[in-house]
């Protein structure tokens, strides 16, 4: 009898023990991972997952167990498409105690911005990060360590995934509230110790927006690195809403540019129109200039002897006209374009001076400290403390100080060098301040009961070389304010 291949009526079902995805994770591969997490991409029911869990070398640390529930618990808090999804905390045979997380299949916002995406691809990515921000600081949660390889974008859309909760925070965790940031990233705040909010994570947003966008939002980047909190945006709603207007006066600029040039044209026109014109204000006769010329008209009357005028031609015995100049509208419009071209450069050289004003302060603040930093170490060592010994360190790490800030301000545009010099001078005061320990000063009237003292005679010596260093570093300092002064270079060697 013929068999009808195509008859399936007798192929039957799976049963349940024929096939079976296993709910264990598979396909184990470690990602490169910093901190005292680590990472694995793992593979369960078709479908990738990434494990995090503790170093092991952290996991029975009480404080690295306590980060590790915080972040858990954070992170089961938010429900956000452009925040990496967690779904919850299991036991694995490989990661051990994990949480396991969202795999994005994309690339840091460092390596998005190297293939050089179109500006409209930069701001949908630049709004849905602020988006996620904000979503975290309508929960009360600060991420605290926002920086390019914290933030993902998908290859598949350029989606946003905001990743690393591990030294976040919140109002509702009254522990483990330890300093928390990647330096570079860092909020003036967050470097002092002092207390961080929503502004703190504009901040770091500040700069990468610097990332995305080197030469557009200079305006709204500057706002929000701005030293002081209460100085920069209040939300990320405001500073989507300073990008947007941002945008619109970017569109409107060429048709302002076209305006202006519309009016120039017309004004130069004014001063003719009269010459058409009789005194009832009808028309004349005489034909009027071409639109694209504008003539520069002067009338003189011959004043020569009538006869002598009258014998060599009456037609003299009238105004006339002699064209002394003449313009096109392109030459307005080339002009005009000057002038703007003159005024953008402006523009850019103030916004460049102002962002190399902010580096400078910036980095000025860590200058401070670590020239002052013998002067901690004094205080916090065994040795006998004398006032002498004190303010010779202090006078040795403020000339420093001032040395480095003559450094740095000759190297300034000038429109900012007189800013920067204010807040150094204000910042090394205000650190002098800080160091207001008493201790009993020696005598420089030296006997011999004195010198024949071992440690007074440690403690003379050792001011006596303080106060030559504390001399050369003054001359120094002198020979640099002259220098800076007169405009010469005083890049250091």
């Amino acid at each position: 009898m013929f068999e009808n291949r195509d008859d399936i009526s007798n192929s039957g079902f799976y049963q349940e023990n024929e096939y079976r995805i296993s709910d264990d994770f598979t396909g184990h591969s470690e990602i490169a991972a910093r901190g005292y997490c680590r990472l694995f991409k793992a593979q369960r029911q078709g479908q990738w997952f990434v494990l995090k869990s503790l170093k092991p070398e952290y996991t029975a640390d009480p404080v690295f167990q306590g980060l590790f529930a915080k972040e858990y618990g954070l992170m089961m808090q938010l429900n956000h498409p452009n925040i990496a999804r967690i779904y919850g905390m299991e036991q694995d045979a490989v990661a051990g105690k994990c949480i396991v997380m969202e795999y994005v299949d994309g690339r840091t916002l460092e390596a998005f911005v190297a293939e050089n995406p179109s500006q409209s691809v930069r701001k949908a990515v630049a709004q849905q990060l602020l988006d996620a921000l904000g979503y975290c600081h309508g929960k009360q949660i600060i991420h605290r360590d926002l920086k390019p390889s914290n933030v993902l974008v998908t290859y598949n859309g350029n989606a946003v995934k905001l990743i690393d909760f591990g030294l976040s925070d919140s109002d509702s965790y009254a522990v483990l509230k330890g300093r928390a940031y990647t330096e570079a990233y860092a909020a003036p705040e967050q470097l002092e110790g002092a207390d961080v909010d929503c502004r703190t994570d504009l901040y770091a947003f500040g700069l990468l927006l610097r990332t995305l966008f080197p030469n557009r939002y200079g305006r709204v980047a500057r706002k929000c690195l701005q030293p002081r909190k209460d100085k920069r945006y209040n939300s990320t709603a405001e500073v989507a809403e300073a990008m947007r207007m941002s945008d619109l006066r970017r569109k409107r600029i060429p048709w302002f540019a076209a305006s202006m040039l519309a009016i120039i044209a017309l004004l130069a026109t004014f001063p003719f129109l009269g010459k058409f014109l009789d005194g009832t204000g009808q028309t004349r006769t005489e034909t009027p200039p071409t639109a694209d010329t504008v003539y520069q008209v002067l009338t003189y009357k011959d004043t020569r002897p009538e006869s002598q005028i009258k014998s060599e031609n009456r037609a003299l015995n009238r105004p006339i006209s002699i064209i002394t100049g003449k313009a096109d509208t392109a030459a307005i419009t080339a002009r005009q374009q000057r002038a703007d071209s003159i005024l953008n450069a402006r523009k850019q050289e103030e916004v460049l001076a102002q962002e190399a004003l902010d580096n400078a302060i910036y980095h000025f603040k860590f200058t401070i400290d670590s020239m002052f930093k013998p002067v901690d170490q004094y205080l916090k060592s065994e040795d006998v403390k004398t006032s002498n010994i004190l303010r010779d360190l202090l006078s040795i790490a403020e000339y420093k100080a001032r040395i480095r800030e003559c450094q740095v301000r000759g190297q300034l545009p000038k429109s900012k060098r007189n800013s920067f010099y204010y807040y150094a001078n204000d910042r090394i005061k205000a650190k002098k301040k800080t160091y207001t320990q008493d201790y009993p000063a020696i005598p420089f009237s030296t006997n011999e009961q004195q010198v024949s003292d071992p440690v007074y005679r440690a403690i003379w010596e050792q001011s006596m070389q303080y106060q030559e260093e504390k001399r050369q570093l003054r001359d120094e300092w002198e020979r640099m304010m002259q220098a800076v002064s007169a405009g010469k270079d005083v890049t250091p060697k």
